[in-house]
């Protein structure tokens, strides 16, 4: 094993980890975080390409030190078949292998999952891409807007009047990272049923279409594709994000006593009885002029506030919090969403803790993201190899151990 001992639900399971950027990466990194030991593959002096993404911290990528924690890094010359032969022995004592890379790309390394079930026919071998193994696309590069472009999710985003809208964060990348982890586990299971693996193809273009599900509610009941609701949900109302007095709040009164306790609340009682919003259909026909009215009182009152009144009354509201305030929120402080991790270059830095909790085993930050070959010599000994092998293999400049 490297120089870290994993634990966790998946202690015992060995990843081979091709990803580079991010989704790819997101998998292999819950995979870590679950207590695979995750073999992190990198491109021979060059690395993951995420290490050249801004910000840095003392020549380190934030965004690629957030992504990899609990890997360990093995710099490799895939180029050379010394380099695929490690590989191939690498893949005699692997369950899973990740790659992110265009469709068809690994097969023509010469490293697809036709040639490696040869050596090791229980291999869950999963392909994360941007549009899939098949189609038109398939030979395009992708990224987080792309998919979201291509998918409809940017397309439902956004200002009835204005342009869609980008996401704030990469949430198609973390959407197909997401539904990627569930197959490889699915998969997983299944070989140990069966004794026989299989690949798993996963399309960030189709994982964000799928996340258009009201969308396509739409097209069913009215025969057309849905037009932007901005800050305000197409089927009920209200539902929203409302201005107030120091920023903006959530509000959702989505059953009629709730709307009737949310006007008792913001002392606009008048409403209850108004025939514009008798009921939820009304609402949504007038949404226009339920949003001026409410946000009259909104507008007055700071966010704290409206939370205070509505939650009171069972009315669900939030303030809308700035990354800060989230971050730091005595919420989040006492459900320990956070934690300090000491990482090489940086020192100590305060990461996101895996969201999942389980009561008889930890989900924990073992180590932060690798240096670019950290973890060469370790894994090298663990697949048999003497030093004097190594000494070649990296005289060869098969291997490496930039260490950038």
């Amino acid at each position: 094993m490297g120089d870290f001992e994993t634990n966790g639900v998946l202690k015992g399971l060995k990843v081979l980890d091709f990803t580079i950027a991010l989704s790819g990466a997101f998998v292999a990194w819950q995979f870590a975080d679950l207590g695979a030991e995750v073999w992190k593959v990198e491109k021979y002096g060059e690395g993951d390409q995420a290490r050249t993404w801004a910000p840095f911290v003392n020549g380190l990528s934030t965004l690629f030190a957030s992504y990899n924690k609990n890997k360990q890094s093995i710099e490799m010359n895939l180029a050379k078949p010394e380099g695929k032969a490690i590989i191939y022995e690498m893949v005699k004592h692997c369950d899973v292998v990740l790659e992110n890379f265009k469709s068809g790309s690994i097969d023509r390394l010469g490293l697809g999952y036709e040639k490696l079930k040869e050596i090791n026919p229980r291999i869950v071998f999963v392909s994360l891409s941007g549009f899939g193994a098949s189609g038109p696309m398939m030979k395009y590069p992708c990224y987080d807007a792309i998919a979201a472009a291509r998918g409809g999710f940017a397309g439902s985003n956004g200002e009835p009047d204005g342009a869609p809208m980008k996401a704030g964060n990469s949430i198609c990348d973390t959407l197909a990272g997401i539904y990627t982890l569930n197959a490889a586990l699915m998969a997983l299971i299944d070989a140990r049923r069966t004794g026989k693996g299989c690949r798993v193809d996963v399309a960030m273009a189709d994982v964000a279409m799928r996340s258009c599900e009201e969308t396509l509610m739409d097209y069913a009941k009215y025969g057309s594709t849905q037009s932007r609701f901005g800050n305000h949900d197409r089927f009920i109302a209200p539902y929203g994000i409302f201005e107030a007095r120091d920023g903006f709040a959530v509000i959702i009164a989505d059953t009629q006593e709730r709307f009737r306790k949310l006007c008792e609340a913001l002392e606009i009682p008048q409403l209850i009885d108004n025939p514009l919003f008798a009921d939820n259909a009304s609402r949504i026909k007038n949404r226009d002029a339920l949003v001026a009215e409410i946000e009259a009182v909104t507008r007055t009152l700071f966010r704290s506030q409206i939370e205070e009144k509505l939650l009171s009354q069972g009315v669900p509201a939030s303030a809308i919090l700035t990354f800060i305030e989230a971050y730091t929120s005595k919420h989040s402080n006492e459900t320990g969403v956070t934690e300090f991790v000491q990482q090489d270059k940086i020192g100590a830095v305060r990461f996101y803790k895996n969201p999942i909790r389980f009561n008889n085993t930890p989900c924990e930050i073992k180590r932060g993201s690798p240096l670019l070959g950290q973890d060469t010599d370790s894994i090298m000994r663990e697949l048999g190899y003497s030093d004097e092998e190594i000494k070649e293999l990296y005289d060869a400049e098969v291997i490496g151990s930039h260490m950038i």
